[in-house]
């Protein structure tokens, strides 16, 4: 039995699974994924043909195991060569002819392998050439489900197909888009993750991602599912009552999308991520996002009018009812944003720095409340280093009438479902500011309610006036990280946050 080794062989590192792999005949090519970095050592072996791919330091799953392919490739079977490599053979049909020489391989990153078969001649049983047909393309392992094609229809538009199913370890609750791709949460167990990559019959490429033992949400329909973000035309979900039931995500991809890494994660949820790009160097359809408009106030406490100080940064859009104009100096807000200069505060999904983004609320906030006659004082300016203290002492000496710290939270990474809006207070003049701010934020902008909640932090211990702190959403979360980002949602923050500190001086004496 003769061998041609095509590339060297290398030692085992680590115990890293094998992923995902699909065969596609249409392109004549086998992609798998790995959970870490590897170097496939590949063979030719005659005899009969086979092309042996084996992956020193990665493990493999039963459930990953022998397919039938057909056409130039018979089968597919993945082995556990010894304790640290895991074999991927394609058994090619004895009627092709391969040179081998012209097998190409190559990663899309250390991670993800494309072994590309040349365009092989079949050789007929008379002798004759006969052209294989890769008119169709390699279709994922069918679910069993009773009367139904196991495959969704051509669809344009997202779609759910719904059944119903006795309870499962998983249940799926939506898909999100972040500024790192998309997260699909999931409650319960680790999902049971199964990916293909195939095309429909019009030859778009598409990724199918079966979940088993799982169950789509109630109430989740295709209006709550991204509609031609990132490449990605459309997405559809069907629930098959297999025993155990199961899921299907089918991703169908405009013709610029790249490929995509599918990453479930032992905490929950599913993260979709691009390969080799950022999701934000993806042709992306424009998008229109209208500001809110700040509620007026009915009955304004009776303040001295006086012209507004000149406003440092654009005032967006106020409702037509003003508020009174204060003496300057009369009522004073000092504004204070996180953190800044060497202190980065938080960094979350994508290195998302909580100092970037408190500041440009923080300025949006001073320009609604000059719009409206407040004077403001802010404890920084700029990407500069403040300490703790003196962020105390400048309200203190500025005899400021209220102090709104504004922060951005964090979590550990692996928790990406952890979302919210929180408010803190230390005294109780400081507790019903912070009330009014949690409560008109929430009234504005769709944010999960985390509550206010007393605190010993020090820009609220040593400040004699009232005093919160809020922190306006989580850079590690997914559904709240990409719109910290977005400098239109800084902007509604920031005018949500005026509106609270509004509301609550006019509603003192």
């Amino acid at each position: 039995m003769a061998g041609v080794c095509l590339f060297g062989s290398l030692p085992a590192k680590a115990s890293a699974r094998l992923q995902a792999w699909e065969f596609d005949t249409g392109q004549n090519r086998l992609v798998f994924s790995t959970e870490s970095g590897v170097e496939p050592q590949v063979s030719w072996l005659s005899n009969p043909q086979r092309l042996v791919i084996d992956l020193p330091g990665i493990l493999t799953e039963e459930s990953l195991g022998d397919q039938f392919v057909g056409g130039a490739v018979a089968a597919v079977r993945v082995t556990q060569a010894d304790a640290q490599t895991t074999r991927m053979v394609l058994e090619l049909n004895p009627n092709y002819s391969l040179d081998p020489k012209q097998v190409k391989v190559w990663g899309l990153t250390s991670q993800q392998w494309v072994v590309q078969l040349p365009g092989s001649t079949p050789v007929a049983a008379d002798g004759g050439l006969t052209m294989p047909d890769f008119s169709k393309a390699a279709r994922p392992r069918p679910l069993a489900a009773a009367g139904a094609d196991p495959l969704p229809p051509l669809i344009s538009r997202n779609q759910i197909n719904n059944v119903a199913v006795r309870a499962t370890a998983t249940v799926l609750r939506g898909v999100q888009t972040t500024a790192e791709g998309f997260f699909i949460p999931t409650a319960g167990a680790t999902p049971q993750v199964r990916v293909y990559r195939t095309r429909d019959a019009n030859q778009a490429r598409q990724i199918v991602i079966d979940l088993l033992d799982a169950a789509i949400a109630p109430g989740l329909t295709p209006e709550a599912l991204p509609q031609g973000r990132y490449g990605i035309h459309h997405w559809s979900i069907s629930q098959f009552a297999t025993a155990p039931p199961a899921i299907r995500l089918t991703l169908t991809l405009d013709g610029f999308s790249p490929d995509w890494q599918i990453t479930p994660l032992a905490s929950g949820g599913i993260w979709v991520t691009p390969i080799g790009v950022a999701p934000s160097q993806i042709a992306t359809p424009p998008t229109t996002v209208v500001l809110p408009v700040l509620n007026p106030v009915v009955t304004p406490p009776p303040i001295a009018q006086s012209p507004p100080p000149t406003a440092t940064v654009p005032a967006p859009a106020i409702a037509s009812t003003p508020a009174p104009r204060p003496a300057q100096g009369q009522v004073l807000v000092m504004l204070d944003p996180g953190h800044g200069g060497v202190d980065p505060g938080a960094v979350g999904i994508g290195g998302l720095q909580e100092k970037g983004v408190v500041l440009a609320v923080a300025q949006h906030t001073a320009a609604v409340l000059r719009a409206q006659g407040i004077a403001v004082q802010m404890t920084r300016q700029s990407d500069q280093t403040v300490d703790l203290q003196p962020r105390a002492d400048m309200a203190t000496a500025a005899r400021a009438t209220v102090f709104v710290s504004i922060h951005a939270n964090a979590v550990n990474m692996q928790r990406p479902e952890v979302n919210g809006l929180e408010t803190y207070y230390y005294s109780e003049t400081g507790q019903v500011l912070a009330a009014a701010l949690q409560r008109q934020v929430l009234s504005t902008m769709a944010m999960n309610d985390r509550g206010v909640r007393q605190a010993r932090f020090l820009v609220l211990r040593r400040t004699a006036m009232p005093a919160a702190l809020i922190e306006i959403g989580f850079v590690t979360g997914a559904t709240d990280a990409p719109k910290l980002r977005d400098p239109r949602w800084q902007a509604q923050m920031g005018q949500a946050i005026a509106q609270g500190i509004l509301n609550y001086l006019r509603s003192q004496p």
